[in-house]
């Protein structure tokens, strides 16, 4: 029997540091188990990191306790992933991979 997870992206907006930009958060956030991917983004957030944990719960738990409480987390939101269609270049329904691309008009 498989083990369900959860995953969520979860979008952070940091205050960088003096010497370290913001290299120093992304390091301490890179570094928690639940963390599969983190990344440095332009735009209306400054990390985009990719969780998971064994429920909703367990991933709003590691949001409030862990990520929002580093000093300088300025805010979160979390983004939960509900279903797949395309991983990693993978349909996650192979009849998904059959050609039914969109036609040109």
């Amino acid at each position: 029997m498989s083990e369900e997870i959860v995953r969520a992206a979860i979008e952070m907006k940091i205050t960088p540091a003096r010497d370290t930009g913001f290299g120093r958060i992304a390091e301490r956030v890179s570094r928690f188990e639940q963390v599969e991917a983190c990344f440095l983004m332009s735009g209306g957030y400054d990390l985009l990191v990719f969780v998971q944990g064994k429920s909703l719960q367990d991933v709003a738990h590691f949001v409030s306790a862990e990520l929002s409480t580093i000093d300088g987390v300025l805010s979160t939101a979390t983004h939960f992933m509900l279903k797949t269609y395309k991983a990693k270049g993978e349909f996650a329904d192979p009849s998904m991979g059959t050609d039914q691309r969109l036609p040109v008009v």
